[in-house]
């Protein structure tokens, strides 16, 4: 059953949330985490794959945060019927980021990545914001690993490109992203607005050929234009 439907009518400028897991102290604490959160909504919560559907054929949330268990079925294997019913919905996996299978199963259905289930609550806000924004959000260290499990996600970004030569500045917030650096993140350590971090972004990502920060951060690694945090 569908535990709430809190709201169908949300602000344009907040992002909607729905959160589809069965395990009600979670749901209740990630719900209560998000609504103080003045530029984001929770939209709804359900507790099986029958109750999603249902609540995202009622309303379609910018960022769904996803429990693969559920009592009745895998979330994984719904996957593309959610992305059918809300073609510009954003799916975060809730799972243990050391459950390889299932971080691998995420990628082959392409959801736009994982949220641990034991990460610090900044970290999942961060998280539903960067997916809000058609980020997809992997753990860099797992990242050339899974990729290279996984041959129709890792040949996106085998293609090799002539690229402009990039700025030390852009060099640098390539290896913060590489770090798992928010952009708020890397604007403070290097003492710089956010707009400017991703000014240096996009430019960078034009210079690569890339489309995201996850293309640009795999590409950087596979090229060796970046290293992993120790």
């Amino acid at each position: 059953m569908i535990t709430s439907v809190i709201s169908e009518q949300v602000s344009s400028r907040t992002l909607a949330v729905a959160i589809v897991d069965d395990h009600v102290v979670l749901t209740e604490a990630l719900g209560l985490v998000i609504r103080n959160e003045p530029d984001l909504e929770v939209v709804g919560v359900a507790d099986t794959i029958a109750a999603a559907r249902e609540l995202l054929q009622r309303t379609c949330p910018n960022v769904l945060l996803l429990d693969v268990s559920l009592p009745d079925g895998d979330g994984l294997d719904l996957v593309p019927e959610f992305k059918h019913l809300c073609p510009d919905m954003h799916i975060l996996v809730l799972t243990s980021l050391s459950d390889e299978k299932t971080l691998l199963r995420a990628l082959e259905v392409a959801v736009n990545g994982f949220v641990g289930k034991n990460r610090h609550v900044d970290e999942v806000l961060a998280a539903i914001r960067q997916a809000g924004e058609g980020e997809i959000i992997i753990p860099p260290s797992l990242l050339v690993g899974l990729l290279s499990r996984v041959p129709r996600v890792a040949s996106i970004y085998s293609e090799e490109v002539t690229r402009e030569p990039l700025t030390p500045r852009e060099q640098e917030i390539l290896q913060h992203l590489a770090a798992g650096h928010s952009g708020a993140a890397i604007a403070a350590q290097l003492n710089i607005s956010e707009v400017t971090v991703r000014t240096h972004i996009r430019n960078l990502m034009t210079k690569l050929g890339v489309h995201s920060r996850l293309e640009a951060v795999t590409f950087a690694l596979r090229q060796g234009l970046v290293e992993l945090p120790g």
